[in-house]
């Protein structure tokens, strides 16, 4: 359910808020917790005090990133959910102005992701969990290979930029399921750095000219159908395009076979596809980031 009205970068309230990364770390754990959760709630699995929650609250409502669910039982207070998957932003690419907004928010991004590896990265003498290769070439590719490398390349970034489902635990009040804490261990850029400590995740920010974000969802609306899928559904699709089996996508999104099967068939539902070849077949001309 992305915002069907993208946020304008030339809005200092809108470049206020992507540079709040606390108020969007909270937005990003209560998108992925699949559930209503009250501020005290959303207090614990953010470690945030609960005026400060509140007050991101009223925020990211004011900007639509959430809405308010009037208290009914076993849930005795208004509890809270997203209402878009993710957050899409604009600017005018012929602007100059425009443009240098949209330059400020992402080197201040930057810093950001630069201020947390340099705090919580582990010792590059012992990594326990990572992964790094350095590698510059200057090579004469064919337009084949350059497609290739192309595709190779946006299957990554397709598997990174989907959203990950979160492990549900039980809160100690009315027996309720509320996702757990889940805190970074890894800073990605075409690289893993582990990291150590609790430190939350960003969300995706989609950041594009207008003319590019209306051509692109014009054209991922006509060509795939995948706006049509809720995000757990667009998980098992892109994975199943992938080549995964049922089984592997289940371990990947700690569902039950049988629950991937039923997302599994919406989508063939929603798509008009019969088989796993034809869903590849359907998405590979799906317009990506």
């Amino acid at each position: 359910m992305p915002s069907a009205k993208p946020f304008d970068i030339e809005d200092p309230a809108v470049f206020a808020l992507l540079q709040d990364f606390d108020a969007l770390r909270t937005w990003e754990v209560l998108r992925r917790s699949h559930t209503v959760v009250t501020v005290a709630d959303l207090g614990a699995m953010t470690g945030f005090d609960v005026k400060v929650v509140r007050r991101q609250l009223d925020l990211l409502a004011a900007h639509g990133l959430v809405s308010v669910v009037r208290a009914r039982k076993p849930r005795m207070t208004v509890g809270y959910r997203v209402a878009a998957d993710r957050i899409d932003v604009t600017f005018d690419g012929y602007e100059p102005d425009s443009v240098g907004r949209a330059a400020q928010s992402a080197a201040a991004v930057s810093r950001e992701f630069e201020r947390c590896l340099k705090r919580y990265a582990e010792s590059r003498d012992q990594p326990t969990d990572g992964f790094r290769a350095e590698l510059h070439v200057m090579e004469h590719y064919t337009p084949e290979d350059v497609a290739e490398l192309k595709r190779r390349i946006l299957a990554v970034v397709e598997f990174l930029e989907t959203p990950k489902p979160i492990a549900s635990g039980r809160s100690a009040r009315h027996g309720r399921r509320v996702a757990p804490p889940r805190f970074c261990n890894q800073a990605i850029r075409i690289e893993l750095d582990p990291l150590a400590g609790d430190l939350l995740p960003l969300p995706s920010v989609w950041m594009m000219t207008r003319t590019k974000f209306e051509s692109t969802r014009e054209g991922d609306a006509d060509r795939t159908g995948v706006r049509e899928l809720a995000p757990r559904e667009r998980e098992v699709a892109f994975a199943l395009a992938e080549g995964l089996s049922r089984a592997h996508v289940a371990q990947r999104m700690h569902l039950s076979v049988h629950t991937v099967s039923t997302l599994a068939r919406r989508v063939y539902r929603k798509l008009a596809v019969s088989s796993q070849a034809e869903l590849a077949a359907r998405l590979g001309g799906h317009a990506r980031r």
